[in-house]
């Protein structure tokens, strides 16, 4: 059984029983109906920190009641309306994944639309009333979302950070548990989860960062945290690479500690040092600038925001999301083809609810992170049969009338939202009662549950299988814009490795813009397998990449202070321009990138941190063989 967040079960409770209770008695059932759709907007934005919640949950609202009454002015006309669903879904996908909002994608905002336009025409004055009532529904929901700030203002950071310090406690033990085992064991699943749990961890902070606004104490402490973390998980990898290096015993427990601490409010107090060694937590700064605790406010205000990328405009967020190196296009267009053969079907076929064929179609592909299309169309096909199941059985012994069907969608969606995103089928059986109640009350006189059950079936049946049709038209994400996004993160990876070299120390432009890259190549090596109808192993191939860019800037930040080396610095820039360079040839591991790479290519070998040699050979191994080193050997060095 799937933990339930009580929380939001009061929240969404209040929101839409509120909603749909209130203008429901004020001005009848059917404009009730539409305010509880409004109150859709409650599916995103749960997991984001209010920083950006706020604006970006804002932006969505309005854009919830734009779409609804596009929708409306559209019914009627078949072209029309097509043409609108079609431009919503392809703006709502770029624009929801631009925002990287937590939620379902743009698959509620294909709902309200396909809605409207199914919906007997009406004149403007009426189409003005029903969106009133859905604006209505979004701002309760906004208001409730963000009611938690008045609570704990910094609980949806604590909370990625806590996760991100116990999966990096999980890599400390199996990592030490590995070194000890013969033959050493398989590492490669509890360490993609550390870092991509860090990953997380930091994107939560970047969100919460500000153009003008200095950051709060409690941020500061959990960047200077989070600073901290990176250098544990980077000694972990360093030792689960290495023969011969031990994982302290202590660090396992201590790291779930602290992650019990940040996510009740509170700072880890001393950091573990391992026995014999230096401390976990290297000067970052030279001189008087370096601080004794990073963990401190001082600390902090001297680190911030490295290594976070430079804050950008929503236009330059979606130029990025528009990029050759970005997945959002080809899903965009994937979408908007389901949606518009979806529309154009349910006109023409005799069907009860024609909507849900346009809303089926864009559920087989939106929804249920980190499953693919296929596994969502099976997950929604069996949440809705057992949904239309249950319907009809209570249907046969009891007709709720409207204030009974009130509590009982109002129960019933507040369940649905307590369900964490990854239970999509459990989500799909409580939202189907919801979507039948609500759709019952509109249709005063109308057919009854049984009949609406059934076409709901059929219809949304319909409109899966035109996603999968569309998945397997549009194949996933095409491989050139696989290739530039490894090849702009091993091309942004030079200028930062360079000025650190020539230099002794990060530079912070150069930083950030490596990082931001870096972020791109994880949001395509997490796009990748979910976009696949038959895994293609492309993420397997990334993974090496992805982590090897990483490992290098979390040197180029955390490794300390070092003596300038301009030759070295040229030389290692030289070397990552090639690795780009013929990066977007093929995949990692393909034919067409080893050819690209010019023989002999010699790795740089820095005189004054061997460690950085070893990091770049570990790139160009990525890129030539992406095959994870086996448990307890240490990363390649390449040929040179």
């Amino acid at each position: 059984m799937p933990s339930l967040d009580r929380w939001r079960t009061v929240r969404s409770a209040l929101s839409f029983g509120l909603c749909f209770g209130v203008v429901t008695a004020v001005a009848g059932v059917p404009y009730g109906v539409f305010a509880a759709i409004g109150c859709y907007v409650d599916a995103y934005g749960t997991r984001d920190p209010y920083p950006r919640r706020g604006p970006v949950l804002a932006l969505l609202c309005a854009g919830f009641v734009l779409a609804f009454t596009a929708g409306s002015l559209a019914a009627g006309d078949v072209w029309a309306m097509t043409a609108v669903l079609t431009v919503v879904s392809v703006a709502a996908t770029l624009v929801v994944r631009t925002l990287r909002l937590s939620g379902p994608g743009s698959y509620f905002v294909i709902l309200v639309t396909a809605l409207a336009a199914f919906l007997p025409p009406v004149g403007p004055a009426e189409t003005a009333a029903r969106a009133g009532c859905v604006a209505i529904g979004v701002t309760v929901s906004w208001l409730s979302a963000m009611s938690g700030r008045l609570v704990r203002p910094y609980e949806p950071e604590e909370r990625t950070v806590s996760a991100a310090f116990r999966s990096v406690g999980a890599f400390a033990d199996a990592t030490r548990r590995a070194a000890e085992a013969h033959p050493p064991k398989d590492l490669t699943a509890v360490r993609r989860s550390a870092y991509t749990a860090v990953h997380g961890a930091w994107t939560a902070l970047d969100d919460t960062r500000r153009r003008r606004a200095a950051p709060a104490p409690r941020r500061l402490a959990l960047h200077a945290l989070m600073v901290r973390l990176d250098v544990m998980l980077d000694a972990v990898q360093s030792a689960a690479e290495r023969r011969g290096e031990q994982v302290p015993a202590s660090w396992g427990s201590w790291l779930r500690d602290a992650a019990a601490a940040v996510g009740t409010g509170r700072t880890p107090g001393s950091w573990p040092v391992a026995v014999g060694a230096r401390s976990a937590v290297p000067p970052l700064v030279a001189g008087d600038r370096a601080p004794a605790s990073p963990a401190s406010p001082e600390g902090a205000r001297v680190l911030w925001p490295v290594p976070l990328p430079p804050r950008k405009s929503l236009g330059a967020e979606l130029r990025l999301s528009l990029s050759s190196a970005s997945p959002a296009p080809t899903i965009a267009l994937r979408v908007g083809l389901s949606v518009a053969v979806g529309t154009v079907l349910g006109w023409a076929l005799p069907l009860l609810h024609p909507a849900w064929v346009a809303v089926g179609a864009a559920a087989a592909l939106q929804g249920g992170p980190g499953q693919q299309p296929s596994q969502r169309v099976g997950s929604r096909f069996a949440g809705t049969v057992a949904g239309v199941a249950i319907t009809v059985l209570v249907a046969q012994v009891y007709r709720p009338g409207v204030w009974a069907t009130v509590v009982l969608a109002t129960v019933v969606h507040a369940v649905s939202r307590a369900l964490p995103p990854t239970s999509l089928l459990a989500r799909t059986l409580l939202n189907t009662p919801v979507a039948l109640l609500l759709v019952n009350a509109a249709f005063v006189g109308g057919p009854g549950l049984e009949p609406l059950a059934a076409y709901r079936l059929l219809d949304l049946t319909l409109g899966l299988c035109l996603g999968v049709c569309a998945a397997l038209l549009v194949r996933g994400v095409p491989v050139r814009r696989v290739c530039a996004a490894v090849s702009g993160a091993v091309a942004a990876t030079g200028p930062a490795v360079a000025e650190r070299l020539r230099t002794g120390s990060a530079g912070a432009g150069s930083e950030g813009a490596a990082w931001q890259r870096a972020a791109d190549l994880w949001t395509m090596h997490a796009s990748v397998p979910v976009e696949e109808i038959r895994s293609t192993g492309t993420a397997d191939r990334l993974w090496p990449a992805v982590l090897a860019v990483r490992r290098l800037l979390t040197w180029n930040v955390l490794g300390g202070p070092t003596t300038p080396a301009p030759d070295d610095a040229a030389r290692a820039e030289a070397f990552l321009h090639v690795l780009a360079d013929a990066a977007r040839a093929g995949l990692p591991g393909s034919p067409g990138l080893r050819a690209a790479l010019p023989h002999p290519l010699r790795t740089p070998e820095p005189a004054h941190d061997p460690e950085v040699r070893r990091r770049l050979a570990a790139l160009r191994a990525a890129l030539e063989r992406p095959v994870p080193p086996s448990p307890g050997t240490a990363a390649p060095d390449g040929a040179d």
